[in-house]
């Protein structure tokens, strides 16, 4: 008697166990439903990182500390410059960033400040091909859209290239590679905005980026129209120079 008592018990917290296990994965399974679905009032974070189901990235929100380096043809690269912007980052379905945007501003103890925002859209071989921006340096401001011919990023040994100048230490070394390999370098092809010195400015290049006509407005109200040549010379303009 006392033996089925023992093996009665023993049933019971079998079924016991395997009761609890069931709810616990119901409530487990409960739980990652409504995660996939979560809803929340604030989120505090540095950065997001959004990723598709291959594990690629997607898009990036980011502060100025946490900025991402680009990554092109899936090899992540220095960025140029740096980046002391907070911003969105946009990628491609191949996991290389294609475009963002950037807000920066400061305000320096001495009293000095300066501003930027950028929008860049860029494509799927290249680097970006419309530019939006402004600037403001103590209170002189700039913006401009800028649109570019880029460099094909899938092209021979452009990815080798721009190790190559990563590596570089100084701006005559760096000059001195560009010049070596003018099809590395964006060539800017339409310009239209206004400089800090207040003067509106439309600029149409050729194919290899340079000025072929060139239009301002001065603050003053001074209009002028110019034709260059191949090598910036001035070859007509309206109205003529006296």
């Amino acid at each position: 008697m006392q033996t089925r008592s023992i093996r009665r018990e023993i049933r019971l917290l079998r079924y016991y166990a395997v009761g609890m296990t069931l709810f616990a994965g119901f409530v487990l399974l409960g739980a990652v439903r409504e995660a996939r679905n979560a809803t929340f009032d604030t989120i505090t974070v540095h950065r997001i990182n959004v990723i598709d189901r291959e594990g690629k990235m997607a898009m990036v929100i980011t502060d100025h500390d946490d900025f991402p380096p680009p990554i092109i043809n899936g090899k992540v690269f220095k960025r140029s410059g740096g980046n002391d912007s907070n911003g969105i980052l946009f990628y491609n379905q191949r996991g290389d960033e294609q475009g963002g945007l950037t807000w920066a501003g400061r305000r320096y103890p001495n009293g000095t400040f300066e501003s930027a925002n950028e929008v860049s859209f860029d494509t799927v071989n290249t680097d970006q091909l419309l530019h939006l921006q402004d600037g403001n340096e103590n209170g002189k401001t700039e913006a401009e859209l800028v649109g570019w011919n880029e460099p094909d990023y899938n092209s021979p040994n452009f990815t080798q290239l721009i190790s190559e100048i990563e590596a570089l230490k100084t701006r005559a070394q760096i000059a001195a590679f560009v010049a070596a390999h003018p099809n590395i370098v964006p060539k800017p092809r339409f310009l239209f905005g206004y400089d800090m010195t207040n003067t509106s400015q439309v600029m149409l290049a050729d194919g290899s980026g340079r000025p072929r006509i060139k239009m301002f407005v001065t603050a003053d109200g001074e209009a002028q129209l110019q034709f260059l040549d191949a090598k910036g010379n001035i070859v007509a303009q309206y109205p003529e120079a006296h």
